[in-house]
């Protein structure tokens, strides 16, 4: 896949996704002091990170996930993630969480700056008919983000499990259906499209979703994702597969449905101001805008962790959405 192309570290330390406590820093650093209740954006390679001055397009407009520079070799790399009790990073990479957010809802503060981005790729409208893809963490997240940006709007989810549409209704949803459930008929009866089947169990839809966020971003999501769509809608990929796919994109030709991708967190326009997704978050948190109460299912002492990865992979079992360390 494309990504591989590129040059990577010299070594990936596991865990993201963290809250944690300032305990040293270097002379230069004036932003934070020992103490300082942290989280950190994820990267630690684009301009801002590495201290440059002259920025890239990409890091100049905020987006510091399309860092143009982001795979050049490093004078220093990061060290240590979070699966460990500390790491070094960059004092860049690092945002101050509120003390009025608990350690419990600042570990939600990326994957919640995620699905802003990922909403905020195609806003819904008034009236609309969104499905999203996939009832995960960001899947969760990306309904009430939808929700709170267009609380005029018919949201559908999909879920692997009952238990996971359950919940996606109490974050906002206000349709489900299931991966067993018949993905084209639950569509044409949601949203008045019609149904066609041709040779060999082919199957296509005139009609369909406004829009469709596709959390999961493998190939039978998003074949079903651009079949799903109508005629000018459109497609968000957030999910990642880094695996080559075999694609049918006809739609996006024939009923010129267009795909867009979603990939991190940016900084958007809301209320007049100029805010990054990861600020947004902890604001709608603050605001009560994304509930997290639900998603934090399971913590574990880093000790257990082949308990919590089998927690975090067996969904059906644990019934697991978030699976944290405790340290």
């Amino acid at each position: 896949v494309a990504p591989l192309a590129l040059p990577s570290h010299s070594r990936i330390y596991p865990g993201h996704e963290m809250v944690g406590e300032v305990i040293e820093a270097g002379a230069a650093v004036t932003d934070f002091s020992v103490g300082d209740r942290v989280t950190r954006w994820g990267r630690a390679n684009d301009c801002r990170a590495r201290g440059r001055k002259d920025l890239c397009p990409a890091c100049r407009r905020g987006h510091r996930v399309l860092c143009q520079i982001a795979s050049e070799p490093m004078e220093y790399q990061p060290i240590g993630g979070g699966f460990g009790d500390s790491f070094i990073t960059p004092a860049a990479t690092l945002l101050p969480v509120p003390d009025n957010l608990t350690d419990e809802q600042a570990i939600f503060i990326e994957p919640g700056a995620v699905a802003i981005h990922a909403a905020w790729r195609r806003p819904a409208k008034t009236g609309e008919r969104v499905l999203v893809l996939g009832c995960g963490t960001i899947g969760f997240l990306l309904i009430q983000t939808i929700r709170a940006l267009q609380p005029d709007c018919r949201i559908t989810a999909l879920a692997q499990f009952p238990w996971q549409a359950e919940l996606a209704r109490r974050c906002g949803a206000d349709h489900t259906f299931l991966v067993s459930d018949d993905g084209y008929a639950e569509t044409a009866a949601l949203t008045g499209a019609k149904r066609y089947e041709g040779r060999l169990g082919n199957k296509m839809l005139l009609g369909g979703f406004d829009a469709v966020f596709d959390a999961v971003g493998i190939a039978p999501t998003l074949n079903n994702a651009l079949r799903w769509t109508r005629a000018g809608g459109t497609v968000v990929l957030v999910g990642v597969n880094l695996h080559r796919m075999k694609l049918d994109v006809t739609p996006v030709w024939y009923q010129e449905v267009d795909l867009l991708g979603a990939v991190g967190h940016d900084v958007v326009d809301w209320e007049g101001e100029t805010l990054s997704t990861f600020e947004l978050a902890m604001r709608w948190m603050q605001e009560g805008k994304l509930n997290i109460e639900d998603l934090l299912t399971h913590r574990f002492p880093l000790s257990d962790y082949r308990q919590a990865f089998a927690a975090a992979v067996d969904k059906q079992k644990y019934r697991s959405v978030k699976v944290a360390f405790e340290l």
